[in-house]
């Protein structure tokens, strides 16, 4: 039995994902500030504060004796205004969240891929990390830096048999399509060739070729935003 590790499952994608692989008889940890509301034999949750660096110890903790095969990095939070009128906070814990974090969980995640080696990780980025949004640059700043995060860990850890891609999902019903009004989705359906939000579908499509065939890349990024570059 495979062990995949998710973060951000409470809602969306990361919810979707946690669901998905408990479904292929994955041991699944999944990681969120919340509760995700449901049981599953297979099922270890941990409601933490990823930004807390006591998440980081216990992360350290759940690993010595666990081996974890795969690790999806998918929490992420924002807190949307233009740049000349943001809070410090709207900043910070926008950037603390998506990337600062990242390093109390991929930290003793790695290590133990490492000591294995073996292991498969899946950053989940964004189609916003690329174009840029207007009121939201706290969001692509830390979402652009994913792709560099991507291309280093994915040379430090070719030698142990460690394959790190991310993925840059656009609008996605059930993820960002979620907390968009009606009236500016029809907006957005006109800047989209396919004139759609995607689906979880399309997302789990996806993280399952990187988990389960793919053999050969890493440091890659794939787009899945129906065209909207």
């Amino acid at each position: 039995m495979k062990t995949t590790l998710i973060t951000g499952t409470s809602k969306g994608i990361g919810y979707n994902l946690c669901k998905h692989y408990l479904n292929k008889n994955h041991k699944v940890i999944s990681i969120s500030r919340s509760d995700i509301f449901f049981n599953h034999k297979n099922l270890l949750h941990l409601q933490q504060d990823i930004t807390n660096i006591n998440c980081h110890e216990n992360i350290l903790k759940l690993v010595k004796d666990e081996k974890i095969d795969n690790c999806i990095i998918n929490a992420g939070i924002n807190k949307d205004a233009m740049f000349h009128k943001m809070k410090y906070n709207e900043w910070f814990d926008t950037i603390n969240t998506n990337l600062i974090s990242i390093y109390n969980i991929l930290n003793p995640v790695i290590e133990n891929m490492r000591r294995y080696e073996n292991g498969n990780i899946i950053f989940v980025s964004s189609v916003i990390g690329k174009k840029g949004l207007i009121g939201g640059s706290n969001y692509a700043c830390s979402k652009s830096a994913i792709y560099g995060l991507t291309k280093s860990l994915a040379l430090e850890n070719a030698g142990k048999n460690i394959l790190v891609n991310s993925i840059s999902p656009g609008y996605i019903n059930d993820g960002m399509g979620n907390n968009i009004l009606d009236k500016n989705k029809l907006e957005l359906f006109k800047s989209i060739p396919l004139k759609k939000f995607g689906e979880t579908e399309d997302i789990l499509h996806i993280t399952d070729y990187l988990l389960e065939k793919n053999k050969y890349m890493t440091g890659s990024n794939i787009d899945i935003n129906g065209g909207y570059y």
